[in-house]
């Protein structure tokens, strides 16, 4: 799938998950077309560790 599909599915900006490419946590593949897709398993396999919403806490003001 593509960094734009991959961040549709997991609910991230699609700048997050060229973060995580770079970093390592997703793994890619270049099609013969020159086209770099993540692997689905990869991207199954980081959702659940995503977290979601807002950070819990109070707010503070500095």
């Amino acid at each position: 799938m593509t960094a734009k599909e991959a961040s549709v599915l997991i609910g991230r900006h699609v700048s997050q998950i060229y973060r995580w490419i770079g970093a390592g946590r997703l793994a890619t593949r270049v099609r013969a077309d020159g086209v770099t897709v993540v692997l689905s398993k990869a991207v199954l396999r980081i959702e659940p560790s995503v977290r979601r919403g807002r950070p819990r806490g109070a707010a503070r003001r500095r």
